[in-house]
Parts: C-alpha cells; sequence; structure tokens
C-alpha cells in the first residue's frame, strides 16, 4: 500500500514536471499594453488637434486597449520648434509636424508653401498616396523619422496686421511681418516689408506691444492663437493647404509588430478624410469669428488672387529650386503631374 501510494505520487510528479516544461517550451505571450507617446503643438479646435485626438481614440479602439496612447497637445511637451528633434530622439514616438519646419535640414521639403501650388487638400491627399508621398519619406528616413499617414493644417498663407487692409502684395510695403518658412520671408522682402522669424507662440504679445506689425499663417493660426483679437484687419486667401504629416521615430516604428503598425496605419487613415472636410470648414468659419469680432476680413477678388499668383508663385518656385536641388526639382515634378498642371 505504501509503494503504491509512494509510486502514485512519484508518477504524479514526473506528469506535473513535463506539463511545466512543456508549457515552458511554448512561446510568451506578453499582456502588457504598448504605450504610445503622441503629440502634437496645435491648439485645440484646430483640425489638427482634431485628427491627433481622433487617431489616439482610434487606436486604442481598434487595438482593444493592446496599444495606449498618451498624448501631448498644444506644445505641452514639443513645439514647432523642437517637434522634429523630438521625433528624432524619440522623445515622442509619434508627432504631427508641419513639414516646411524640416526646411532647415532638407529645403525640398518647403514645397507645400510655394502659393497656389496645390490649392485642393482632397487631390492633393491622393498625390500624398502615390510618388509624391514617397519621395517625402525617401527624404525623412534620412532622419530617423517615419511618415505613418497624412494631413492638413489648413490653408495658408493669410494675413493679420494692425495698420490697414492688404488687398494685393503692394499693400505689404512698410510692414513688419512675421513670416511662415523662408519662402514667405523673400516674398515679404520682395514687396517692402520687413520679414521677421518668430515662433507663433510669441506672435501674440508681439503683435500687442507693436513689436510686429503683421504676421503671416493660415487662418486656423491666426483665430486659435487669438491674433485677431490685437490684429483687427485680415487677409484671408485660399493660398495652398499646408502638409502636416503624421510622423514617427523610424526606429520605434520598426521595432512594432506588423500588426501593431497595421492597426496605428489603419488608425490613421481613417482621420485623413475628415481631416480634409474639416479644414474647408474650419476656413469658413474662422472668417465667421474674426467678422463677429469686428475684423476687416478681406477677400481678394479674382483679377487680385491673379497679382498674388503672378508676384508670389515665380519667385517662390525659382528661391525654392535654388535651395532645394535636385531632390526639389523631382517634387516639384511630382506635384505638378499630381495635380494635373
Amino acid at each position: 500500500m505504501k509503494r503504491r501510494t509512494f509510486m502514485g505520487r512519484f508518477a504524479g510528479a514526473v506528469a506535473g514536471f513535463a506539463a511545466t516544461a512543456s508549457l515552458m517550451a511554448l512561446p510568451v505571450v506578453s499582456s502588457a499594453a504598448t504605450t504610445v507617446r503622441f503629440a502634437w503643438y496645435m491648439p485645440p479646435h484646430t483640425a489638427t488637434a482634431m485628427q491627433g485626438n481622433e487617431i489616439a481614440h482610434n487606436i486604442e479602439k481598434m487595438s482593444n486597449g493592446q496599444i495606449k496612447v498618451n498624448t501631448y497637445p498644444s506644445g505641452s511637451l514639443l513645439n514647432e520648434s523642437n517637434m522634429a528633434q523630438g521625433i528624432q530622439n524619440n522623445t515622442v514616438n509619434m508627432g504631427i509636424l508641419g513639414m516646411h519646419w524640416w526646411s532647415n535640414q532638407e529645403p525640398a521639403l518647403d514645397w507645400d508653401t510655394i502659393p497656389f501650388l496645390a490649392n485642393d487638400a482632397g487631390q492633393l491627399l491622393k498625390a500624398l498616396h502615390g510618388q509624391v508621398g514617397k519621395d517625402v519619406n525617401k527624404i525623412l528616413n534620412k532622419h530617423n523619422v517615419e511618415i505613418i499617414g497624412w494631413g492638413f493644417y489648413g490653408y495658408a498663407e493669410s494675413y493679420v496686421n494692425t495698420k490697414h487692409p492688404i488687398k494685393v502684395p503692394s499693400d505689404l510695403k512698410g510692414l513688419k511681418m512675421r513670416s511662415e518658412g523662408k519662402l514667405s520671408a523673400q516674398f515679404l522682402k520682395s514687396q517692402g516689408a520687413t520679414p521677421v522669424a518668430m515662433d507663433s507662440s510669441e506672435v501674440y504679445t508681439a503683435l500687442q506691444r507693436g513689436t510686429l506689425n503683421g504676421a503671416v499663417s493660415g487662418m486656423s493660426s491666426i483665430i486659435s492663437r487669438k491674433w485677431y483679437e490685437v490684429g483687427k484687419y485680415i487677409t484671408a486667401i485660399h493660398y495652398v493647404p499646408l502638409v502636416y504629416p503624421v510622423q514617427a521615430n523610424l526606429k520605434w516604428w520598426q521595432g512594432l509588430s506588423q500588426h501593431q503598425r497595421e492597426i496605428i496605419h489603419k488608425a490613421i487613415a481613417k482621420t485623413e478624410q475628415d481631416n480634409v472636410a474639416e479644414i474647408e470648414k474650419e476656413f469658413k468659419r474662422d472668417i465667421a469669428t474674426a467678422q463677429k469680432q469686428g475684423d476687416h476680413v478681406y477677400r481678394p477678388s479674382k483679377g487680385e488672387l491673379q497679382q498674388w499668383k503672378q508676384q508670389a508663385q515665380p519667385m517662390a518656385k525659382k528661391g525654392y529650386l535654388q535651395q532645394a536641388g535636385a531632390k526639389g526639382k523631382k517634387l516639384l515634378h511630382d506635384v505638378s503631374q499630381a495635380m494635373g498642371d
């Protein structure tokens, strides 16, 4: 009896050991969720902020909570001047950053600021999912950055100032204006204005104190950053949709599983058409907000828009190609071809 009991216990122990060994041989599946650090610098209620929040929501929902997203909106972690570096060094895993903010390192990425080059965001989105997007991503890969989706800030460039209405380019003469990128600065200078490079967060105070007479940006910034409270003259132009790609640290992105990357891609893609629709609504909504505040909002006539195009586009293209070289030439060709020019 004692022998049978001992043998039974021994056999049970062996079976248990075998079962444990068998389990140890299986691949370990972690139940821990992946956490993503995701930042943007545009204020609340802008098209970019709305897209950022929607992306974060979609990722968590589509991953069934297995990918958590910590968001850092409105420049709470990184602003427009250091977001590129923050994505490169993985301070954030993902960020929404204006493409033209890379132009100091890669002048070819300033193409979306060329006036009237591509003034249909829906058509441009299709181009970004084709050869144009491949061109841009190839350039950014060299900086440890991967484009994982597309978005738009809104339509630039509009003008706000404290002095007088700006109807045609020559009305810029004598004004000290915050510029938006190198091409914008060149154009302002050609019209007799003084361009000033300044972070958007500093513009309100500069307009208030008279350090600046005005600023160049999209209606989105003019309204969301309250510049319209101190600059009472606005020229609203459907100039060009600024490209704001959703970007990821390349090494971090490559470290995700294929399944995780697919979820994030789909989560972003789901927001892109909404973003295009929103920037159109936002442009009209921003004009109404400024008018309600008592601002003088001017919409140039067709003849005046032609003056803006004739004065701004050839100079911008020439300056762009001088800085961007072969990369820029290829991008301009691919954009023009995609837009049917």
